[in-house]
C-alpha cells in the first residue's frame, strides 16, 4: 500500500508524491537543473561568477551586477550563496560567488565553498519542504535514483527547494540521464515533462550517506559516476 504525501502544481504540471509502507518515496516530475554547490572545488566551472560567465546565470540565482559588483536582486538569493560582511555575495578567488547546498561536509566551515556538494561532479536531487515535513525518516543525505528515457543515475539528496517546485537535479545527474545538451547555462529550467523523469528516494536511516567522503561512491575517474545500488533503489546500501 502507499499513501499520497501531497501534490505540487507548478507551470501547469501536477506532481503527486507517494510513499510506500517501506518508506520508499517516489514521483514523476519535470526535471529542472540545479547548479548550486558548484564552486569550482573540483576544477570544474563554478555556477556563479562576478563576470556572469559561470554555468548558471546570476539572474537565475536572484543576483545582478550593479556598478561592477554582484548584489542580491531577490531576497531569497541570500539563502543560496555565501555572504560577505556587507550582506551581499562574497567574492572568492577566481571571481567565484559560492553557492550552498542543504547537505554539506560537517567538518568544514559554512563559509568554505568546498564544504558544499558540487553540482558539476556529484549526482544529486533537490526535494521540497513537503517531502521533508511529510516523511518520518531522514531526508538530507539519503540516497535516490533518477530515471529518464531508459537511463538511471544514483544520487544523494543534497538540496532543499522551494515549496512550489519539485524535480530539480544536479548538472552531473542531468548529464547521466542523457540531457540533450551540455550547455545548461542557456537551457535554464530544462523541461522533461513530455516523458517525465522518475525520482525514487529511500529515507530509511540505513540508506543515508553519512559522511561527505561517502559521496566518492558516486564518482570515478572515467565517467564521473559509479552505481552504488546492488539491487532496487529502496533495498541497497552505500558500498
Amino acid at each position: 500500500m502507499s499513501r499520497v504525501i501531497g501534490t505540487i502544481t507548478n507551470e501547469g504540471y501536477a506532481c503527486q508524491i507517494r510513499e510506500d509502507d517501506d518508506k520508499r518515496v517516489y514521483f514523476v516530475a519535470d526535471a529542472d537543473i540545479d547548479a548550486d554547490g558548484a564552486n569550482g572545488q573540483n576544477d570544474q566551472l563554478p555556477a556563479y561568477t562576478t563576470d556572469d560567465s559561470g554555468s548558471e546565470l546570476l539572474a537565475n540565482g536572484g543576483m545582478k551586477i550593479v556598478g561592477g559588483k554582484v548584489i542580491c536582486a531577490k531576497p531569497w538569493a541570500r539563502s543560496i550563496v555565501i555572504l560577505g560582511e556587507d550582506n551581499e555575495p562574497k567574492v572568492f578567488p577566481g571571481g567565484v560567488i559560492a553557492s550552498m547546498t542543504w547537505y554539506r561536509h560537517p567538518g568544514m566551515k559554512a563559509n568554505d565553498p568546498a564544504a558544499y556538494v558540487d553540482a558539476e561532479t556529484v549526482p544529486y536531487i533537490v526535494v521540497p519542504h513537503l517531502i521533508v515535513q511529510g516523511v518520518a525518516g531522514i531526508v538530507r543525505g539519503c540516497k535516490a535514483r533518477v530515471t529518464y528515457d531508459g537511463k538511471s543515475v544514483d544520487c544523494v539528496v543534497a538540496d532543499r527547494g522551494p515549496a512550489n517546485k519539485i524535480g530539480e537535479l544536479s548538472i552531473a545527474a542531468a548529464r547521466a540521464v542523457g540531457l540533450p545538451s551540455v550547455n545548461f547555462r542557456h537551457i535554464g529550467a530544462t523541461d522533461f515533462r513530455r516523458n517525465g523523469a522518475t525520482f525514487d528516494c529511500d529515507f530509511r536511516g540505513s540508506n543515508r550517506v553519512a559522511r561527505m567522503r561517502d559521496l566518492a561512491c558516486f564518482c570515478n575517474s572515467n565517467s564521473g559516476l559509479k552505481t552504488v545500488y546492488k539491487s532496487s533503489a529502496h533495498s541497497s546500501r552505500v558500498m
